[in-house]
């Protein structure tokens, strides 16, 4: 059975991607994701997304998700068991590492 290990390698704020603080319309700056580095989730064959995890990135990750869970791989890039991907948050995105584990 597999299961899928997904880490939080990386956060980045508006200031690492747009070089300047991002303020809303209502005045308030938007600050880095609460998804902090070293965060560790897994996912069963259930798929069903994590307690506590962003559905945003979520929506993001699902398709890598889905094939290292059902025994694909990404052999020319990263291996076959696992991938660096990103949250498609372009404001504060987040980059996990997602891995198949074997059981």
């Amino acid at each position: 059975m597999n299961k899928i290990k997904i880490t939080v390698v990386k956060q980045f704020g508006p200031k690492d991607v747009l070089g300047h603080e991002f303020i809303r319309p209502d005045g308030k700056p938007i600050e880095k994701c609460g998804m902090t580095e070293g965060l560790e989730f897994t996912v069963g064959d259930s798929m069903d997304m994590p307690a506590g995890f962003c559905h945003h990135a979520w929506y993001g990750l699902y398709k890598n998700i889905s094939i290292l869970l059902c025994g694909g791989g990404f052999s020319d890039w990263t291996g076959e068991n696992m991938i660096y991907t990103a949250c498609p948050d372009g404001i504060r995105p987040v980059c996990f590492k997602i891995e198949r584990i074997t059981e």
